[in-house]
C-alpha cells in the first residue's frame, strides 16, 4: 500500500509544486457550525448514501521481518530512481513513474543475471545483502497482497516474457518467473510484423486499454521483452462535489498561468507541515489506498522539499514520519487532469544511482548460450483524476537486442562536385585541400 502511495504522490508533488500563496484567496473555508464543529458544504447536498457492502473489507499487506527489510530498500531505490528521472526529464513536461511496475520487472530480471552484473544490479537496488530467493519471496508476497487488498479498489499486475524463437531459453529462468511471478512466457517470431500487435494486445488487456501501444516494431535483432503491467482504479472515500469545481488559475513552473478545472473539498485528514512543504492525505473508498499530496512552499524546489522517500510515508506513527501527523481540517484544492508519460533509458538512470553498474553479456543467463546484447528498459504510464476517482496504469519493458549484427553500409557516391584534402594523421594538418567538379 505504501508503494502505491509513493507512486500516486509523485505526480502531485510535481503538478502542484508551483502553487502557493498566490491561491490563498481561493482557500476561504466552507461554513462550519462552531457548536458541533461539523463540516458543512456551502450549498445544501443530499443525504450521504449508504456505505457499500465492501466497506471495511480492506486486508493490509502483511510482510515478515525479512520481507520488510527488502521492502524498505526497494522504497529507497524507488525514490532515488524517481529523482533521477525527474532530473533528466524534458523541460516543461509532467512526470509519472510506477516504482512497483519497474521493481517487479527488475525482480524477474535479476533471476537472469549472475556474476558481477548481478552484484552491481543488487547494489543499485540496495539489495546486495539479500538472496534471489528472498527477493522473489518479497515480490510474490507484495504482488498478491496488493491485488487482494480490497474488493472496493482495483489493482492488477501481470508479467510476461516474449523471447526470440531462434534462441533456447534457460529453463531455470523460465520456471522462476512462471512460478514466482505468474509470468506468461512465449517464444515468438520477431521478424513477423504481427508480433508487435500480439505484445501490444497483451499490454492493452492488462491496463484496461489505457496503454494500448508499447512497442512500435520488432525485427530479427530483438532477443526478448520482459514486461510488467499494472492497473489501478479506486473511487474516493469522499468524492469531490462537482458543483464546487470551478475554473481557477494554475501557476506553472515556467511562470505561465492558465485557468484549469480546480476541485475543492474540506476534509479532516492527517496533515503535516514543515518549513519546506505542506502534506496531507485523501483516502480512497474503504481506506485500502490513499493519495498523498505534497505541496512545496513558495519558492522551494521539489528536490529540496522532499529529500528522501520517508517524506512520502504519512502514517499515524513516528516509525515512518519524524513527527506524528495530526488530524486537521484541510481545505483541499486540486486540479482535474490526465497525464501520460514515457520514461526511456531507465538503465542509464540506474547507472546514475550506481556508476559501477555495467551489465556484461557474459553474465546474462536468460538463454542457454552467451551472446553480445544491448539491454535497456522503458516505462509508459497513464494517470487520470477527477471528482469521483483515480485511474492509473503502467507498462515496464526490459528488452534486449543483438549488437553483433553487421549494419548496412553507408553509400557515398562521388558522382557530383566534391572537396578533398590530404592531412597529417596525428595533427590533421592539411597538406593539400582540393575541389573537383569542373
Amino acid at each position: 500500500m505504501k508503494t502505491k502511495s509513493i507512486l500516486l504522490s509523485v505526480l502531485f508533488a510535481l503538478s502542484l509544486s508551483s502553487c502557493g500563496d498566490k491561491d490563498k484567496e481561493l482557500l476561504e473555508p466552507l461554513r462550519v457550525d462552531p457548536e458541533k464543529e461539523e463540516l458543512k458544504p456551502a450549498e445544501p447536498v443530499d443525504a450521504k448514501p449508504a456505505e457499500p457492502e465492501t466497506r471495511h473489507s480492506y486486508k493490509p499487506v502483511l510482510l515478515a521481518e525479512s520481507q520488510r527489510a527488502v521492502h524498505n530498500k526497494v522504497q529507497d531505490f524507488s525514490w532515488k530512481l524517481f529523482k533521477e528521472v525527474f532530473t533528466h526529464r524534458d523541460a516543461g513536461t509532467n512526470l509519472m513513474v510506477s516504482p512497483i511496475s519497474l521493481t517487479l520487472d527488475l525482480g524477474m530480471f535479476i533471476n537472469g543475471l549472475e556474476g558481477e552484473s548481478l552484484q552491481e544490479m543488487l547494489k543499485t537496488m540496495g539489495l546486495e545483502s539479500f538472496s534471489k530467493a528472498q527477493i522473489n519471496d518479497y515480490f510474490k508476497t507484495m504482488m498478491k497482497g496488493i491485488e487482494n487488498a480490497d474488493e472496493a479498489a482495483t489493482f492488477k499486475s501481470a508479467n510476461s516474457f516474449w523471447y526470440n524463437q531462434t534462441r533456447s531459453a534457460n529453463q531455470d529462468f523460465l520456471s522462476v518467473i512462471q512460478t514466482g511471478y505468474d509470468a506468461k512466457t512465449e517464444a515468438v517470431d520477431f521478424t513477423d510484423p504481427t508480433t508487435k500487435d500480439t505484445i501490444n494486445a497483451w499490454c492493452a488487456e492488462h491496463t484496461n486499454n489505457l496503454i494500448p501501444k508499447m512497442i512500435d516494431q520488432t525485427d530479427g535483432t530483438d532477443l526478448f521483452h520482459l514486461m510488467n503491467a499494472v492497473y489501478f482504479k479506486a473511487l474516493w472515500e469522499e468524492p469531490f462535489d462537482k458543483e464546487l469545481t470551478q475554473k481557477k488559475p494554475f501557476h506553472y513552473a515556467n511562470g505561465k498561468t492558465a485557468d484549469v478545472d480546480m476541485m475543492r473539498q474540506e476534509i479532516r485528514t492527517s496533515y503535516a507541515e514543515t518549513d519546506l512543504y505542506q502534506q496531507c492525505v485523501k483516502p480512497f473508498i474503504d481506506g485500502s489506498f490513499q493519495m498523498v499530496f505534497i505541496l512545496p512552499k513558495e519558492g522551494v524546489k521539489l528536490e529540496d522539499a522532499i529529500p528522501s522517500v520517508l517524506d512520502f510515508k504519512v502514517t499515524a506513527t513516528a516509525e515512518y514520519y519524524p513527527g506524528k501527523p495530526e488530524m486537521e481540517r484541510v481545505m483541499l484544492l486540486a486540479p482535474k487532469f490526465k497525464s501520460e508519460y514515457t520514461a526511456e533509458g531507465l538503465f542509464r538512470r540506474m547507472k546514475d544511482i550506481n556508476p559501477d553498474l555495467m551489465l556484461n553479456w557474459n553474465d546474462i543467463s536468460i538463454f542457454n548460450h552467451k551472446e553480445e546484447m544491448l539491454l535497456d528498459a522503458i516505462q509508459k504510464t497513464y494517470f487520470m483524476m477527477d471528482e469521483e476517482k483515480v485511474e492509473a496504469a503502467a507498462v515496464t519493458d526490459i528488452f534486449a537486442k543483438v549488437t553483433s549484427v553487421p549494419s548496412e553500409p553507408i553509400y557515398m557516391v562521388l558522382d557530383r562536385p566534391f572537396f578533398y584534402a590530404i592531412v597529417e594523421t596525428n595533427t590533421e594538418c592539411p597538406l593539400f585541400i582540393g575541389y573537383y567538379g569542373e
